[in-house]
């Protein structure tokens, strides 16, 4: 484990880090699976524990992955995610080579996938803020179906 992820897996006062949020979750499903992820209190997107992932990886390299979404939002065409192999959770904690690896995968992705247009997003820190449901740095790759509006939730 790096340095950055030790400063991230644990909280100040000395207590067990959070890994996910419930309070976000979309869907009776996603929050059952959700609260199963909670007790065991293990990072779903940590290589050593990426089990709860419905999607294997399309693409990746040696700092990220690019898989599909299992939970994705209303009115998507297609639904990304990036995840970090390194566990992080602060917008600090990317590097340039991170930064080069994410839009390496977009490339990729809207070349694999024919993408006409989308979004990129990424929630950063505290999920009581953010709106977040599980702590470890990953971007949404989102294309919307034509005409229609996807509401992804900060806060």
């Amino acid at each position: 484990m790096d340095k950055s992820s030790e400063n991230t897996s644990k909280r100040k006062s000395g207590k067990a880090k959070r890994v996910v949020n419930t309070r976000f979750a979309k869907g009776q499903g996603y929050l059952e699976v959700l609260e199963s992820i909670e007790a065991k209190g293990k990072c779903p997107f940590c290589p050593d524990n990426f089990k709860y992932h419905k999607h294997p990886t399309l693409k990746d390299d040696d700092k990220w992955l690019l898989t599909r979404c299992s939970w994705p939002y209303k009115n998507t065409k297609e639904h990304f995610l990036i995840i970090s192999k390194i566990h992080k959770e602060y917008f600090s904690d990317l590097s340039n080579d991170d930064m080069k690896s994410v839009r390496l995968l977009v490339d990729w992705a809207t070349k694999e996938f024919d993408l006409k247009g989308g979004a990129i997003a990424l929630r950063f820190g505290d999920t009581e803020h953010t709106g977040a449901t599980v702590c470890h740095l990953h971007f949404h790759l989102i294309v919307p179906e034509v005409g229609k509006t996807v509401n992804f939730p900060i806060g």
